[in-house]
């Protein structure tokens, strides 16, 4: 979680209010205020756009689809006192809302009341400021965007130039073998000061994809460990975790091949595995209790990769292979790289911080956003490994 992110999810709810409309109005939106506020930043004002007209609620309460459902009931009531035909119902929130989540909720609301609903959250809004009203972000939160967004982009380009290593069997990847890859890279916040860890104390970094316990090398700066699915010439998997923090882990073995198909595993069975969206979170989990462990503090950067996989499947619940219709749907292009999420380094709660990333791989496959997440915690299954639950519904 980065400085904005921070401020965002932290701000108070009379502050967001005051937020929340110039925010629309830099959205386009004529803003009339029209009633009060209370500390959870419930407030609203009479809203137009395009010649529809309606109202707009602001909140920073946690359980957004509760006040969101709360919120369009006073507004049928306005309504109706009033003698008005409404519309749209604006929603502003400062929490995480997958894309699914959205649909649903517009769905909800255009059969319950039939207006249009457009919810303005977390990620759309921290977008907005980053890309066109950067001046927001200054003037509400004392934020310069400018110098933070150089930072992202040397990140970034720090991530490319992996994943191009990667793509052509270089360096840490010179030993994987063949074919479609996900990748999945940690890299903190800090990384570009020149804060090192000594290369002693570099614990062994969790392999993607790999159900067994592995053991790491060091090498100099860094310590690497490989899957147990690979030979001594051809690795399935690896991971590396450098004395800088940057953690980078690869599998080419999450890969499964069925006759003319590639398939990657999307959910829990008992007989193939966890699957992708559990294997992220654990990675990920566990990297940042390592990172800690290094002595890295704050933020860390995440993104999920797809290299070479033009064509390949995404595995699906068998109840919808089954559907009467079902076609299941492809990556393609042979290099997909997700927007990154942001982790708190030593916090156990990466779930909801990675939704939207899940969500985002998962619609790449056809899909309307991942069915293991759900408003921030894991939703669909629970795994135990040696006889210790590691994954359960509920875990944020």
């Amino acid at each position: 979680m980065d400085e904005l992110e921070f401020a965002l999810e932290n701000i108070d709810g009379h502050a967001f209010e005051d937020f929340a409309m110039a925010f629309l109005r830099e959205e386009g939106y004529d803003v009339h205020e029209s009633g009060g506020s209370g500390p959870d930043g419930g407030w609203d004002a009479q809203i137009e756009l395009g010649g529809r007209t309606g109202i707009a609620h602001a909140s920073v309460q946690k359980r957004w689809k509760r006040k969101l459902r709360s919120d369009a009931e006073k507004v049928a009531d306005l309504e109706e006192d009033r003698g008005e035909d409404y519309d749209l119902l604006v929603f502003v929130t400062n929490q995480d809302v997958g894309g699914s989540q959205e649909l649903d909720m517009e769905d909800e609301i255009r059969e319950e009341y039939n207006w249009t609903l457009k919810i303005h959250h977390r990620k759309e809004i921290l977008g907005e400021l980053r890309r066109n009203t950067q001046g927001l972000a200054e003037d509400f939160f004392d934020i310069n965007l400018q110098k933070d967004s150089d930072h992202v982009k040397e990140i970034e380009e720090l991530c490319k130039d992996q994943l191009d290593a990667i793509q052509a069997r270089e360096g840490y990847a010179s030993d994987m073998a063949e074919g479609p890859a996900v990748v999945l890279h940690i890299i903190p916040n800090g990384i570009l000061s020149k804060s090192r860890t000594s290369s002693r104390s570099i614990p062994d970094p969790s392999v993607l994809f790999e159900n067994l316990t592995t053991y790491g090398e060091t090498k100099g700066k860094y310590t690497i460990a490989y899957g147990n699915n690979g030979t001594v010439d051809e690795q399935g998997s690896y991971a590396v975790l450098r004395n800088d923090g940057l953690y980078e882990s690869a599998s080419a073995s999450a890969f499964i091949q069925k006759r003319e198909e590639t398939w990657i595993q999307g959910h829990i069975q008992s007989s193939i595995g966890i699957g992708l969206d559990a294997h992220v979170v654990l990675a990920a989990r566990s990297t940042m209790e390592k990172l800690s462990e290094m002595g890295f503090s704050g933020t860390a950067f995440a993104w999920l990769s797809f290299l070479d996989a033009n064509g390949v499947q995404l595995n699906v619940p068998n109840s919808r292979q089954r559907a009467i219709g079902y076609t299941p749907a492809t990556l393609e292009t042979d290099r997909y790289t997700t927007e990154y999420a942001t982790l708190q380094i030593g916090s156990e709660e990466v779930i909801a911080d990675l939704e939207p990333v899940l969500d985002e791989v998962w619609r790449g496959f056809g899909e309307d956003g991942t069915p293991n997440i759900e408003d921030g915690e894991w939703a669909l299954g629970s795994y135990s490994m040696n006889r210790e639950t590691i994954l359960e519904e509920g875990d944020r």
